[in-house]
């Protein structure tokens, strides 16, 4: 039998978030696959065109950064494909919302100031039936 789930990839550095929003994502009933970087990232976008529904993407990263993703992918949906990203960092600055956003940002969110709950809620608000 197909699998249905939505699937999430997940692009953050930091390991011990990585798994924790691994978890609770996964509890909310999504496949969930993941990137520790921004090469990872795309290259894990690259090879999988269609199969993933959201990428959840922080911003500050060694090597490849969020908006540097952002960038590449809008750049080119017919090799990463297209799908929302919702950018999730502890960057509040202005202009850098504004960037992301201007680089095709769904949605954007500052760790700290989102639970749980509230990240399950906008993942639905995207990927709910």
């Amino acid at each position: 039998m197909e699998d249905l789930k939505k699937t999430i990839l997940i692009v953050e550095d930091e390991k011990d978030l990585l798994e924790s929003y691994k978890e609770l994502i996964t509890m909310g009933g999504y496949n969930v696959v993941t990137a520790s970087d921004g090469y990872e990232g795309l290259d894990y976008l690259s090879r999988n065109v269609g199969h993933v529904d959201l990428v959840l993407l922080d911003l500050m990263m060694p090597g490849v950064d969020g908006l540097e993703v952002l960038k590449a992918v809008q750049a080119d949906k017919e090799k990463y494909g297209d799908m929302p990203i919702i950018v999730l960092t502890n960057m509040s600055s202005e202009l850098v919302i504004k960037d992301a956003f201007d680089l095709g940002a769904s949605s954007y969110f500052v760790k700290s100031d989102l639970d749980y709950e509230g990240l399950l809620r906008e993942l639905n608000k995207y990927l709910g039936d």
